[in-house]
């Protein structure tokens, strides 16, 4: 029987790993610092097709440390330059970790992005393997600033989202132009389909994602919402960036206008409603249920599910999302495919896939 949460425990595991353990981790660290955000005045709201364009190339990828295991899919590390160059060099590298089926038998592709602080792939894996097992490759790619992007002295994320706001900007745009290029890796180098997706703040860069580029199949927020500057204000596992903000003036609506470009709210998506899956958190203190109605509003109302979790207790569901996600996923291909969907990004579904280039032997 499905282990249900009710709200009262939900929120002591949320507080017990976002509040203590968050806690212990920012004081064990360097104290975060911020810029003066008034230093430079906030600019206009943007077109989000220049703010997060990309060049039409794909990136170099280069795999190493391949591992073929005996169900016959291949793990592998993998890298390549982001497009969007930073000031520190550690996080102008893309990782990531590929989880692919053999030569040519996969029938799609699915990106995933971690949550915020994350340092391993690990928990997002539990949410992908019913859709490896179904034959996807699954591509796990690491946001700016976290993993081995995080610069020196720094842990996971703590120049990703921060008080820092104009850098918390360029951090979340590097995100997206990240996954774009790893979208156009796959639809032109592999000529796959793709569909992309995250948890948390990955969910939030894959939203935008889902604003600029109508090339995915699919797109699968968990624990996503319309604004990004909402969760700093609504609970408690970002009270100390809360902090900084209010020691610096910055209040929510401030933030609102300065994160404008980082709220997928505020948009419109580039993919059709039936191609975009929305997961949330009945009891989510962080990306709450009013955020994630919200963008479900704005969006023209898809699938929308619902998980009797808080934010950091929806690994208690993963295998049950993870089987929602791929059984969406392998939905959308058998719907393209019998509507003989074809493009040149997204090629026919009935093409042969290409094996992966350049994984050594």
């Amino acid at each position: 029987m499905e282990f249900l949460l009710n709200r009262t425990f939900a929120h002591l595991i949320d507080n017990f790993i976002e509040v203590t353990l968050g806690s212990l981790r920012l004081l064990a660290a360097s104290p975060q610092f911020h810029s003066n955000v008034w230093e430079i005045s906030p600019t206009e709201p943007q077109d989000p097709s220049v703010f997060y364009s990309i060049p039409p190339t794909p990136p170099e990828i280069e795999f190493d440390s391949v591992h073929r295991w005996l169900d016959g899919r291949t793990h592998a590390r993998f890298r390549f330059p982001s497009f969007f160059q930073s000031p520190h060099p550690e996080n102008n590298i893309v990782h990531g970790m590929a989880d692919l089926q053999s030569e040519g038998e996969s029938s799609a592709a699915l990106i995933l992005l971690h949550g915020y602080q994350m340092n391993t792939f690990a928990p997002l894996k539990w949410f992908a393997e019913p859709a490896a097992r179904a034959g996807m490759d699954v591509y796990y790619l690491a946001l700016p600033y976290h993993m081995q992007r995080a610069p020196r002295g720094s842990w996971s994320g703590q120049y990703g989202l921060s008080a820092d706001v104009q850098r918390t900007v360029q951090s979340f745009r590097q995100g997206v132009l990240d996954l774009r290029a790893m979208i156009t890796w796959i639809t032109q180098v592999q000529k796959k389909p793709v569909a992309i997706g995250g948890l948390s703040l990955g969910a939030f860069t894959s939203l935008m994602a889902g604003v600029v580029d109508d090339r995915p199949f699919g797109l699968i927020s968990l624990l996503g919402g319309a604004s990004l500057a909402n969760i700093i204000f609504a609970g408690f596992s970002f009270r100390l960036i809360r902090k900084e903000l209010q020691e610096a003036g910055v209040y929510p609506a401030d933030l609102e206008k300065w994160w404008y470009m980082l709220a997928p709210g505020n948009f419109k998506p580039a993919l059709p409603r039936e191609a975009i899956l929305l997961v949330g958190g009945e009891h989510d203190p962080i990306i709450t249920p009013k955020n994630v109605r919200k963008l479900w509003q704005a969006w023209q109302k898809p699938r929308l599910l619902w998980f009797p979790c808080g934010h950091a207790s929806v690994a208690f569901y993963a295998r049950p999302i993870g089987e929602r996600v791929a059984d969406f996923l392998l939905n959308r291909l058998d719907a393209l495919e019998n509507s003989s969907f074809a493009s040149a990004d997204t090629p026919a579904l009935i093409e042969q896939a290409q094996p992966s280039p350049g994984l050594p032997e």
